[in-house]
């Protein structure tokens, strides 16, 4: 798995919301200014590339699937926070929630 970049992410999160959309029914979840209907078809054909969405053909046009979870690209977040961030030691990650937010609230 790879990191996504910020505007792929995006195109995930909504993707992930769906789960099944066409590029109409992404653009429709973004709150205004909507991206353009050929940045946001671009983006997804990126996904695509990536492994990271699938499709289907309907009538002319397509409908778009994850086929990764968004535990399973979470989890690969963490991973790779804790380990170029966090030195691969979970106190530290403890430690910064101690000292930035408190634990309470993120629990």
């Amino acid at each position: 798995m790879q990191r996504l970049t910020q505007a792929e992410e995006q195109v995930m999160l909504r993707l992930w919301g769906l789960k099944e959309a066409t590029v109409k029914d992404i653009i429709q979840f973004y709150p205004v200014p909507k991206p353009a209907y050929n940045t946001t078809s671009t983006i997804v054909r990126i996904l695509e590339k990536k492994k990271f969405i699938g499709h289907k053909k309907k009538g002319r046009g397509y409908i778009y699937f994850a086929k990764i979870s968004k535990e399973a690209y979470r989890n690969y977040l963490a991973d790779w926070l804790l380990d170029n961030y966090f030195d691969c030691s979970n106190q530290d990650v403890i430690n910064y929630f101690n000292q930035n937010k408190s634990l309470d609230e993120l629990l």
